[in-house]
């Protein structure tokens, strides 16, 4: 073969795997952006992030949510009784009109917990279906007043694996940019707990299986996070990296009486907040507007720090606004 003739062959093929590689890139960019990551939005001038909205969010103003970014979870609660076609309709239907109004609406998903499928009454599921655990998984006990959820070993790596694998069956169903995970961790100092680096073992594994999926996690995690000690609070941080957590008892009435708990407290925070991790604190304990003052005291403009509110009342500006 003269060199002319080989020049061209080699320019040839080098034309074809261009096209090819440009072919692949383009198909995997639309494909990434057809549920792109949830980016944290800035809570400096607006602080709300909604938290557990349901059926009946649809038939409020469409203005009290105009500045609303984040809806960590949607969900259908009557699946049970409209049937789950209807539920199914409903719940799309419902997420087509927030994603019209600029929100990234996420899932529930409960990080350690099963149940019987016919057990279940929202839509989409909340739990994975005990049904679908292989019959080795371990169990450390059941749910407080709910004996048919099991709580399992988090510890066992194969069990806590078996019920990742349904928790991405279940991600797959639902291609969302939030995955909210309930009861991922407790921590001793808010109770009965497992061991904390089994708790985050967990959370790392999820937190980089959503994110191959091109989700942002955001955890559930019971703790006064004054009372983790400095390795509990690495792991905490290895496991969540600039993903988020929300706190159901961010400034507990028993921490806030106690001036050297509380600047414990102000320290973990910042540790948190400064690795770039996202907070919302949902006070469920005490006066909001008295969290909120404080923790105006030691929050950064920079801060990924947000306060959680409901979906069924109009955004009280003194609670979420700049201050």
């Amino acid at each position: 073969m003269s060199p002319a003739l080989e020049c061209g062959k080699w320019a040839g093929w080098r034309l074809v795997v261009l096209v090819a590689a440009l072919v692949f890139v383009t198909l995997g960019f639309s494909k990434a952006l057809k549920e792109p990551a949830y980016g944290w939005h800035d809570s400096g001038q607006y602080s709300r992030v909604i938290v557990n909205a349901t059926q009946g969010i649809e038939t409020r103003p469409r203005q009290w949510f105009a500045r609303d970014r984040l809806v960590t979870d949607f969900e259908i609660t009557n699946a049970n009784v409209i049937g789950r076609e209807t539920a199914q309709k409903q719940y799309w239907t419902t997420r087509r009109l927030l994603d019209s109004y600029g929100l990234s609406v996420g899932t529930y998903t409960s990080g350690t917990t099963v149940m019987p499928e016919k057990e279940q009454t929202f839509w989409p599921l909340r739990t994975v279906p005990v049904e679908r655990m292989p019959e080795s998984a371990r169990y450390v006990g059941s749910w407080p007043g709910m004996p048919e959820r099991k709580v399992i070993d988090v510890a066992n790596v194969n069990t806590r694996h078996a019920l990742q694998k349904e928790i991405l069956r279940l991600w797959k169903q639902f291609p969302a940019p939030i995955r909210f995970v309930d009861n991922a961790a407790f921590h001793h100092s808010a109770g009965a707990a497992q061991d904390w680096s089994a708790y985050c073992a967990n959370i790392k594994e999820l937190r980089l299986m959503g994110t191959a999926m091109g989700s942002r996690q955001v955890f559930n995690i019971g703790v006064h996070v004054g009372l983790m000690s400095d390795e509990e609070t690495r792991q905490l941080m290895s496991a969540v990296a600039d993903h988020g957590i929300l706190l159901e008892m961010p400034w507990h009435s028993i921490i806030r009486r106690d001036a050297q708990q509380t600047e414990r407290a102000v320290i973990r925070y910042r540790e948190l907040l400064d690795s770039g991790m996202g907070v919302i604190l949902m006070p469920i304990d005490g006066d909001p507007q008295e969290l909120v003052k404080w923790v105006r005291t030691w929050r950064k403009p920079t801060d990924h720090l947000y306060i959680s509110g409901v979906f069924y009342k109009a955004p009280d500006m003194g609670l979420f606004g700049p201050g």
